[in-house]
């Protein structure tokens, strides 16, 4: 009798595995994709664009106003060919422990300077640090390039 109850037992229990082999319950992405009822949201509404300032060189270094009133009043910037005496420091190059500077000169050409390096006629590179480029004349003036100059003022 107590083998019956096991036999009895052991089919119980295999006629359940069976049953739920042929009747798999479903699977996970089955039931989130028939309860995913999803949209895009709406897009956000455009902020309107700002105008920009009339005289951009105030906010950006640069050297020549944007505007064409004050553009129209300088006759020497405006002919092509003319030079400018301002330098422009773009970047500090670190390779190692040395560094290099990548200036721009007057006539818009880029150059790679060092230590000891002419910047013209008159000046030499004496030091480059992190933001800046430090230079000495002839004469024993010093100067520097910023790398990240203040804006000029209104």
């Amino acid at each position: 009798m107590n083998a019956r109850l096991t036999l009895a037992a052991i089919a119980l229990a295999s006629a359940l595995v069976l049953l739920g082999y042929f009747w798999p319950q479903p699977s996970p992405n089955d039931v989130l994709a028939a309860s995913d009822d999803w949209a895009l949201p709406a897009p956000l509404p455009r902020e309107p664009r700002t105008e920009l300032p009339a005289n951009l060189a105030t906010y950006w270094p640069g050297r020549k106003p944007t505007s064409s009133t004050a553009a129209a009043t300088d006759p020497a910037d405006s002919t092509p060919g003319t030079t400018q005496r301002d330098w422009t420091l773009i970047g500090i190059i670190r390779q190692g422990n040395s560094l290099s500077a990548l200036v721009q000169d007057p006539q818009r050409n880029i150059l790679t300077l060092k230590t000891g390096d002419r910047l013209d006629e008159a000046r030499t590179v004496r030091q480059l640090a992190p933001t800046a480029l430090l230079w000495q004349d002839d004469q024993g003036g010093t100067g520097e390039l910023l790398l990240y100059p203040e804006p000029a003022a209104e």
